[in-house]
Formats: C-alpha cells, structure tokens, sequence
C-alpha cells in the first residue's frame, strides 16, 4: 500500500471515527442527558425519549446520503466528507451548550431535537464518503482488510474516546460535577475532531476510480447537465431492488451493535448497577477487541467471500448473542469479571457480522452512483437498527426486564439476518467491474 492509499484509509478511519463519536455521545451519558432536557419521575421513560431524540438522527440521515451522496458522486469524495465532518461537529458542539429544561423551559428539548435532526442530515453525509474514498483507493487485496478497519476500527476508535474521556473527566473534577456539567465537554470535543479531519482530507488525493469514472464519461461526451441525477438513477428500475435488499441486509446486520454495543452502557449503569468507571472500562476492552475481530473478519472475507464470513458470524449472533444476555441476568450479575467476558464476545461477535457490510455495498453499486447508493442504503438500514435502544428501553418500561427483551430481539434479527444472506450474491472482486451506470 503506498503512502498515498495509506492517507486515504486514515482520513476514512478518522471521518468514520468522527460520525459515530457524533452519533454515539448521547448513549453514554444518556442518564445524564435525560435529567436535563427529558426530565421525568419515572428515569426509564427519560431514558426512552433520550433514545428517541438519538433515533430522530438516524431517521434523516437518508437525506443527508442522498444529498452529500450526489455531491461525492458528481463533485468528488473528498468535497463531501469536508462537509459532512465540519457540519456534524459544529451541530454536536451546540449540544454541549445548549441550557437544559431548568433553565429555558421546554425550548431546551424542542431546540436539543432540531440539533440532531442537524447533526443527522451531516453524519448521513460522512457515509457518503469516508468508505467510498478509502475502498476505492487501496489495492483489491486489501479492500476487505480496509472496510472492516473502517467500520470495526473507527467505530471502536470513537467508543474508547468516548470512555477514556469520562474515565478522565470525573476522575479530574468527580462522578458529581461530571453528572452535572462535566459531561458537555465530550460534545464540546466533536467540533476539534472535525477540525482534525478536515485538515487529514486536504492532505488526501481524491479517489482514482472516482476520477478515472469522469474522465471515461467525459471521453464519451456523456458528462451533462441534463444526466440523470445519481438520486435518480438509484431509484430506477434497475438499480431499486438492490437498493432495498442492501438496506435490509445492513438492518439485520447492524443491528446486534445497537443491541450490544449500543445499549450495554444502559445495561451495565442501570441494569446492573456497574459504577461509571468500570463501565467504561469495560467497553473499552469489549470495542478494543471488536476492532481487531472487524479487521480480521474483514480481511478474511477477502479470500473466502463476503456470504461465509456474513452467515458463520450470523450463526454466532444468533446463538451466543441471546444465551450470553441469559447468562448475564441470570448467573453471572454479580460476577463483574464474567460479564466482562460474556460482553466483550457479544460485542466481538456484532464486528464480525458487520465487517464486510461496507465493501459489500461497495461491491454492488458502480462508481457513478456508489456513494449514493450505498450511504442511502447504509443510512436506512443503519436508521432501522439505531432504533432498537429505544424499543428495548420502551418495552422493558413496560415489562420491568431489560434482558429478556434484549435475548428475544437479537434471536429475532439474527435469524432474519441468516435468510438475508442466503437469498443475496457474493459481491467478492467486483468493485472495478460493474456496469456503469451511465
């Protein structure tokens, strides 16, 4: 790899890193989020509209891949992911000075949603992007190795931030301050990693398949502005099956991290009662592993294909996923260092199940129309899957037991997940041979 394709896959890892801080802040103090601007007597239904309020991002960032999607197709990767990466840090940032209910009353949360519905609409963008740039850059040998890195190692990457700052926030001004104030600092820090990454894309050449795309349509003089629009030719006829089908495979397979990852800090806190810092410690180590998973499984797919990597991490899902969450309620809640373990296979297993997803939808849409096709198909799946913290938290307001509803959905879509697969085509090798779209 030389050290141009090397730049790529950094400023990818780094604007995959910066979407999912964005994007995942809130689960991490969402106890503290609720207090301020969702109050209420009964903390799991605060809980629940704080879900909601982070769900409500995931549900516009479509509009932000269909938008940011036609400018990384048409006007170039790199322009896209300035955008995406400046504008969600800027929405994040304002999060973190936003006064609460206390202070101006129910403007707090009407202004704290419209923030997200911001911040949605410039993540969605980030997705139109980062992988695209990254994927088409590198050497074929290495796109399976770079998408799980991307994925698994971005992702993990914004967690362990996440966990090391309010490790060392409350460590420096205490559990009380930090419950108080000291959690805004973290979407303060947003708006410093967009800066970062801005100056990493500068730095970075734009994507060679993108460019040689534009030549080879401007050679045949089919570069106008009277082509059809990439939003339009993704939802032709020819293009809207496959659409629907990636989408619904990035749901299902996505979803175990919602289900895991997502939602574990909410189990460890308030479920099982871990104090602050231990579970934050703990998802370090859980999301330290799932990287390295990712970017093996990733790697792996590249030899063997994307279905057997996909269908053997599904199996695992299914199984192990619902009979840890068992044995966490009912064996191991008082055995900190088991629950550690059983977590930290769960949150494994969710990476390894996801760390193909990314080039495998590059691998099903031609350049013209990649970014797209595959930030709308990513987004949508991506948007149903977000929404299972706030139907686990919602149902178990009702049902008093978080777990059960947690075994119970991820058997549910990891099964569903397995037939998706089974029904799809291997993708392995196509990035550079697809029919253009043209």
């Amino acid at each position: 790899m030389t050290r141009e394709q090397g730049k790529a896959v950094g400023a990818a890892v780094l604007g995959w890193m910066i979407d999912m801080f964005d994007l995942m802040v809130i689960l991490h103090v969402a106890g503290y989020v609720s207090r301020v601007f969702f109050p209420s007597d009964n903390d799991m239904l605060a809980l629940t509209a704080t879900y909601a309020s982070f769900a409500i991002s995931l549900l516009v960032r479509p509009l932000g891949a269909l938008i940011l999607g036609t400018v990384a197709d048409r006007h170039g990767r790199r322009l896209s992911m300035t955008i995406g990466v400046v504008g969600a840090g800027i929405a994040t940032a304002l999060m973190g000075v936003l006064p609460g209910v206390a202070t101006i009353g129910f403007v707090a949360p009407v202004l704290f949603i419209l923030l997200r519905i911001v911040q949605g609409v410039f993540v969605g963008g980030i997705a139109a992007s980062t992988h695209t740039l990254a994927t088409e850059s590198v050497p074929e040998r290495f796109r399976g190795m770079t998408a799980g890195l991307i994925k698994g190692g971005g992702a993990s990457l914004a967690v362990i931030v996440i966990n090391l700052m309010v490790i060392g926030i409350s460590a420096i001004i205490g559990d009380d301050a930090f419950g108080q104030w000291g959690w805004r600092i973290l979407f303060l820090t947003a708006l410093v990693g967009s800066l970062i990454n801005y100056v990493v894309v500068q730095r970075t050449e734009e994507s060679p398949l993108w460019k040689a795309g534009q030549n080879a349509i401007r050679a045949k003089g089919a570069l106008t502005t009277t082509n059809p629009t990439p939003v339009r030719d993704l939802f032709s006829k020819r293009w809207r099956k496959p659409m629907l089908i990636t989408a619904a495979i990035v749901f299902a397979g996505s979803a175990p991290y919602y289900l895991t990852t997502g939602i574990l800090p909410t189990v460890f806190k308030t479920h099982l009662h871990l104090p602050q810092s231990q579970a934050s410690l703990f998802l370090i180590i859980n999301v330290f592993g799932s990287a390295l998973v990712a970017v093996l499984c990733g790697h792996l797919s590249q030899h063997v294909g994307r279905k057997p990597v996909f269908l053997w991490s599904g199996l695992g899902c299914l199984v192990l996923i619902p009979g840890l969450y068992w044995l966490i309620e009912y064996v191991l809640s008082d055995q900190p260092a088991w629950i550690l373990v059983a977590s930290a296979v769960m949150v494994m297993l969710s990476g390894a199940i996801s760390a193909p997803l990314i080039i495998f939808l590059n691998e099903t849409f031609p350049t013209e129309i990649r970014s797209t096709a595959t930030a709308f198909s990513w987004n949508v799946g991506y948007g149903l899957s977000g929404m299972m913290p706030t139907v686990v938290t919602a149902i178990s307001a009702e049902t008093g037991n978080i777990i059960i509803v947690l075994i119970a959905l991820s058997a549910v879509i990891s099964a569903i997940f397995m037939v998706l697969v089974f029904g799809s085509t291997e993708t392995k090798g196509r990035l550079q041979n697809l029919p253009s779209a043209v």
